[in-house]
């Protein structure tokens, strides 16, 4: 026969409380209404015996809340950017009871609005989104995230400016900048760059080549890898637009002889854990990642927990480059010690 599931009101009855002290104890209110040590340690002990497990539907329509942040990522959860994000986010939503709800865009803004719709259907407090961008490089459901952002419901954007909402980013320009002067300080007067659709799609190449063509330095743009291997001319100084293509790079010319800082001066872009275990290293850009997850919970706390007005606010930080052993200046240029500002 199945167990009955148990009620506040039979906890109450066990425990000898009442019901409204099982229910503050339940939603972690016991502390602010007073509740004796020896309340709680009955009610306690009785949750304990029987394995309750509140049921957070019914929890929901009594506080109209879920506790639930819906977070909305572009693409899989598979690298330390990411997964960094997300351990700031946990840890400032989980002494407040919330939970993340994770959903995976792939790219494809038909299947963010429908995460986007699923997501509300299931009630979240609050959104924390790294939204799919559109043709015209805002994000593709804007106008639905706004909606929701209208209605009440706080939405923060993750690493993008999110017009008419919240948003916490590294800025991509100056980290394009930042890559760009540390090239230039070591008198390269060319640059490939290697990566995506080039600098119409990414914002840290257009910065990097306008500080580079200011100069006048010249910078030549490669798709992938083996493009620029293939080229009959091949810059000796390379800005790659993430780590992931740095580190191919650099495993490539290792192969092929090419002898890395002298002959092969490489900037990734993220400043991934995995760099360090890369001999020589690579220069990258580094981004915050576990404080932009931090500062993100902060946002969505402050509205959902405090009460604070969920008028759209932003958080800039600014990326740094992290030198590594791959340019013949490595120990002279020290941006790697720079603190990346907060705005």
């Amino acid at each position: 026969m199945k167990a009955k599931r148990m009620k506040l009101a039979d906890i109450a009855r066990e425990a000898g409380v009442s019901a409204t002290a099982v229910s503050f104890y339940i939603n972690g209110k016991g502390r602010e209404y007073k509740l004796s040590q020896a309340t709680c340690d009955r009610i306690e002990e009785v949750v304990r015996k029987y394995d309750f497990v509140p049921n957070i539907f019914a929890r929901a329509m009594q506080q109209n809340r879920t506790y639930l942040i819906g977070f909305l990522l572009p693409a899989r959860l598979s690298t330390s950017f990411w997964s960094e994000i997300v351990a700031g986010i946990e840890e400032g939503i989980s002494p407040h009871r919330y939970h993340l709800m994770l959903a995976c865009a792939h790219s494809d803004a038909a299947g963010e609005l429908e995460a986007l719709k699923l997501m509300r259907s299931k009630g979240v407090d609050g959104y924390a989104i790294a939204p799919v961008p559109g043709v015209d490089g805002v994000a593709a459901n804007l106008g639905y995230l706004k909606e929701l952002h209208d209605s009440g419901i706080p939405v923060v954007g993750v690493n993008l400016p999110l017009p008419g909402c919240s948003a916490v980013y590294n800025d991509d320009g100056i980290g394009g900048r930042a890559a760009a002067e540390y090239l230039l300080k070591q008198h390269f007067a060319e640059a490939a760059l290697i990566g995506g659709r080039g600098p119409e799609e990414h914002l840290r190449f257009r910065a990097f080549e306008d500080r580079f063509k200011a100069a006048g330095a010249r910078t030549f743009y490669f798709g992938s890898v083996d493009e620029w291997f293939a080229a009959p001319h091949r810059p000796r100084a390379v800005f790659c637009c993430n780590d992931y293509l740095a580190a191919a790079l650099c495993g490539r010319a290792g192969f092929a002889g090419i002898r890395i800082p002298d002959e092969l001066t490489v900037v990734g872009y993220d400043d991934l854990d995995f760099l360090q275990l890369l001999r020589p290293r690579p220069a990258s850009v580094h981004q915050f990642k576990y404080e932009l997850g931090r500062d993100i919970a902060e946002i969505l706390m402050d509205v959902l927990i405090n009460g604070a007005s969920n008028e759209p606010r932003e958080k800039r930080f600014s990326p740094y480059v992290r030198t590594g052993d791959s340019s013949p200046d490595a120990n002279a240029l020290s941006s790697g010690s720079q603190q990346g500002a907060r705005k």
